[in-house]
């Protein structure tokens, strides 16, 4: 098991999400990136987050960043560290905490929406990757 954010999680989410059928399918018209940013905590004053190069279906890259400030991608979902592991373990509904404000979204609501099923296989795809949490 790895910890939740860190380069060893990005790449077995890298190869999770691009083995992921469903993703492709439902992805099969996005292209953009995004970034999981987890809020700053005592572990993290800069908050890390996990950065993600979306084309097409497939994830051409996916990192550990260690200050997301560094980046401007298209979308940022920020949310504790608490609250990411939760969602992982599925004891928090996606869409939920998304409209419930527990995670946080910046970027184009509207093409969030028209790619809603990408999202979740996203999530899903995280979720599937064993943590440490």
């Amino acid at each position: 098991m790895v910890a939740f954010p860190s380069a060893e999680w990005a790449a077995l989410f890298q190869k999770a999400l691009n083995d992921n059928t469903a993703y492709a399918q439902a992805a099969a018209a996005w292209e953009g990136d995004l970034m999981f940013e987890v809020l700053p905590d005592a572990q993290a004053a800069k908050g890390p987050g996990i950065y993600l190069d979306l084309f097409h279906g497939q994830c051409r890259e996916s990192r550990f960043v260690s200050d997301p400030a560094t980046l401007n991608p298209e979308f940022v979902f920020r949310a504790t560290r608490e609250n990411w592991q939760r969602l992982m373990r599925h004891e928090l509904d996606p869409v939920k905490a998304f409209l419930g404000g527990t995670i946080r979204m910046s970027g184009n609501p509207a093409k969030i929406m028209r790619f809603i099923g990408a999202t979740k296989e996203l999530v899903e795809t995280a979720a599937s990757v064993p943590t440490d949490s």
